[in-house]
């Protein structure tokens, strides 16, 4: 299994240059061929300018276009010739569809966490369930398609099963495996047998059964991944979900809240 399309999430925020350095670095070691996507949106609708004048809605619009020129400016910084096979797309949407659309024929989406600068920006965990592409979110300045110490969290459903092939491409690369399960939702065999089995896709995992602490197992999870300087979570997205976690809370929505971790996560 490798990446062989990858869909690079451009849209306007503070660190599109070290996330478009990171997708060229995927593109080097899985001979992929990149589409960067930049699509600007504004937080306020145009539909409320307009109850203004049209100088608003023409204002607005000429900020988006701005905040997508500077996407563009970082993309020819780090593409500045051919020796990547790489496509440039922007426009002035909706980012959330806009990207759902490219991800139906590609392998993985690479994003990042940032600070929006006034557009709208995806989800990235909700692009992962509504479209079934695997997604790649950096939390910090990474460079390099090779995590040191991954950690991937397991629970017996089908989502945790996704992430974990999905992933595989990057667990071959990493130094240090770890197959993680808390509490009653998971035992130490059954940790042991999906380390095996990575085993049998060329990945060394060992394994690691965590007691449920009065916090929940999303806070578990990350206090384990900061203890031991993880610098890659893999986890399966909404396996209880959406609505479910936003009203009892999950692990997908810990992640999402939780700066500066980087995680892949798939459904």
């Amino acid at each position: 299994m490798s990446y062989r399309d990858i869909v690079i999430d451009a849209c306007p925020k503070n660190n599109i240059e070290q996330t478009l350095k990171l997708a060229r670095a995927f593109a080097v070691a899985f001979d992929a061929k990149l589409l960067v996507a930049a699509y600007a949106w504004p937080k306020a609708r145009f539909t409320d300018a307009l109850s203004g004048n049209s100088l608003s809605v023409q204002i607005k619009a000429q900020e988006m276009q701005e905040s997508l020129d500077s996407s563009r400016t970082a993309f020819k910084k780090v593409f500045p010739d051919a020796s990547i096979d790489v496509e440039w797309c922007e426009g002035i949407r909706d980012p959330a569809s806009a990207l759902q659309e490219h991800l139906l024929a590609a392998d993985l989406l690479i994003t990042s966490e940032s600070e929006d600068n006034g557009c709208v920006m995806a989800e990235p965990a909700a692009l992962a369930l509504n479209s079934g592409t695997p997604v790649l979110r950096t939390g910090g300045a990474i460079a390099s398609c090779h995590f040191s110490n991954v950690l991937v969290l397991w629970k017996d459903c089908p989502q945790a099963r996704r992430a974990l092939h999905d992933a595989l491409p990057i667990l071959e690369r990493a130094d240090k495996v770890t197959v993680v399960g808390v509490g009653d939702e998971i035992n130490g065999p059954r940790l042991e047998s999906v380390a095996a089995h990575l085993s049998r896709h060329n990945v060394s995992a060992g394994h690691l059964h965590l007691s449920r602490s009065e916090y929940g197992v999303g806070a578990d999870l990350i206090c384990h991944a900061h203890r031991e300087t993880a610098d890659l979570i893999v986890a399966g997205a909404y396996s209880r979900g959406p609505i479910a976690e936003r009203v009892w809370g999950g692990v997908t929505r810990e992640l999402l809240r939780t700066g500066g971790l980087s995680w892949f996560m798939a459904h």
